[in-house]
């Protein structure tokens, strides 16, 4: 076997691409540009100690900013900001960012209380990026099928943050906004 020319490739491809996108994400969430800095190289190394599984990812994109996001967690809570289990909701802290980005944390509070199945299927097409029909293929699925399960989870999802989150929706059926409820 030859060893690959460049090993960092898919990494640094993918870093280019997304670099400034999630650094504008921790200078927002954490307030502090050095903070926001220092956050992204561990995002970085990450990347690189996981290099094998990385370069096979769907969404490289989508495992940056899961890893950027526990990061920062991981740094407020060594820093004590907050006692509770959870973090308080991006939406209070960053006027900047979409009410659907701040919707981060309560999706993952409200994953745990879905069937394993629904969860299994947002989890890996909805927040890992995987095609649904790579979806269907592994799990032995036609594809309407996956399409009608992932719409169904969608939809169990959607009543579980309306009732957690207390997600407001404008004329248009698209969120606006939420406030921050545990639950």
């Amino acid at each position: 076997m030859t060893a690959d020319p460049h090993p960092h490739a898919c990494i640094e491809s993918a870093w280019q691409a997304h670099r400034n996108e999630l650094r504008g994400f921790l200078i927002r969430h954490s307030g502090d540009r050095d903070a926001a800095d220092d956050l992204l190289q561990t995002v970085y190394a990450k990347a690189l100690a996981h290099r094998r599984q990385f370069c096979e990812l769907d969404s490289p994109r989508a495992w940056l900013f899961r890893v950027a996001r526990h990061q920062w967690i991981d740094q407020q809570r060594r820093a004590k900001h907050w006692t509770d289990e959870a973090p308080p909701e991006i939406a209070t802290e960053s006027p900047t960012a979409s009410p659907v980005e701040s919707l981060v944390d309560c999706i993952e509070r409200a994953l745990p209380h879905l069937e394993p199945q629904d969860r299994d299927i947002l989890r890996r097409c909805d927040l890992e990026g995987r095609r649904q029909a790579d979806y269907a293929d592994d799990h032995g699925l036609g594809l309407p099928a996956t399409k009608a399960r992932l719409r169904r989870a969608r939809q169990r999802l959607r009543q579980r943050l309306i009732a957690q989150c207390g997600i407001v929706f404008d004329d248009q059926g698209h969120i606006c906004c939420h406030r921050a409820h545990r639950g």
